[in-house]
């Protein structure tokens, strides 16, 4: 969907982060539930660059489809595969935002 406006871009990341937090809420764990919205609250401006810098939308949708999907087949083991899956991806993907962040940095920092 090339064509969609940065509110519905915006729209759909927050549904994306509200996934999460509805998750982490329906668990029961009232400590994984504080702290994962803690870590969205800080951490979605990387979230926002992962998706419009490296163009993931339609990965997360998949992921979260296939998530939501486990969970609602009550597969707590394929639920928490893929959720684990998808974090960890999400995980390589701001590490290499900050590592070429940091290799940007450098480049300038040498021509200076």
């Amino acid at each position: 969907m090339p064509d969609r406006s940065t509110r519905e871009k915006f729209e759909e990341l927050q549904v994306g982060i509200d996934l999460h937090r509805v998750i982490a809420e329906i668990s029961g764990n009232e400590m994984l539930h504080g702290m994962l919205c803690g870590i969205l609250d800080k951490c979605q401006q990387y979230v926002w660059t992962e998706l419009l810098w490296l163009d993931e939308w339609k990965l997360t949708r998949e992921e979260h489809t296939g998530i939501v999907d486990a969970i609602c087949a009550g597969d707590v083991a394929l639920a928490g595969e893929r959720a684990r899956a998808h974090v960890r991806g999400s995980r390589e993907n701001i590490l290499r935002l900050l590592q070429a962040k940091s290799d940007y940095q450098g480049f300038f920092a040498k021509a200076s």
